[in-house]
């Protein structure tokens, strides 16, 4: 389904519309499909697919936190604005997720590799200087390199990027 371009909407901008410090904690079906510019239906169908999977209150009622209400907004931008179908958007997402995991991995191994063999392995291996570290860009769509927007590297080869 094509969108207008009106009703597009750049990720960072709307992430940093639907997650303002007076928002509710707590969005239902209703109130997450309203705050993301989609329907309660459209909330749904995404259940139902299992891209996510929503909290349940004492009486079976489904509610969404700020952690769901991101992974809610990655949906809407991946099929309404990006185009991809739901079966493509959760292979997206699971991809993201599994890349996360494999880059807090590397973290650790880091960190070991520098606790064994000493902070200055790095000038051992690379006298010429080691290699920039690229930008990452987190599943929220933000660099975590200090501050520095997606594509412009940054960090130091002694402070990988935070997780």
């Amino acid at each position: 389904m094509t969108w207008p371009a009106a009703q597009r909407r750049t990720g960072a901008a709307r992430m940093g519309e639907i997650m303002a410090e007076n928002d509710p904690e707590i969005f239902t079906l209703a109130k997450a499909g309203e705050t993301l510019g989609v329907t309660a239906e459209d909330v749904q169908s995404y259940i139902d697919e299992g891209l996510v999977e929503p909290r349940r209150d004492a009486s079976g009622t489904a509610y969404f936190t700020r952690v769901e209400m991101r992974r809610l907004w990655s949906i809407v931008t991946l099929s309404r604005d990006v185009g991809i179908n739901l079966p493509g958007v959760g292979a997206v997402l699971g991809l993201r997720e599994q890349y996360e995991r494999m880059r807090r991995d590397l973290e650790t191994l880091i960190e070991i590799v520098e606790r064994e063999l000493g902070p200055d392995v790095w000038d051992r291996l690379w006298p010429e200087g080691r290699p920039k570290p690229e930008a990452h860009v987190s599943v929220d769509g933000v660099s975590d390199l200090e501050g520095k927007q997606p594509g412009q590297g940054g960090g130091t080869p002694e402070d990988p990027p935070a997780g």
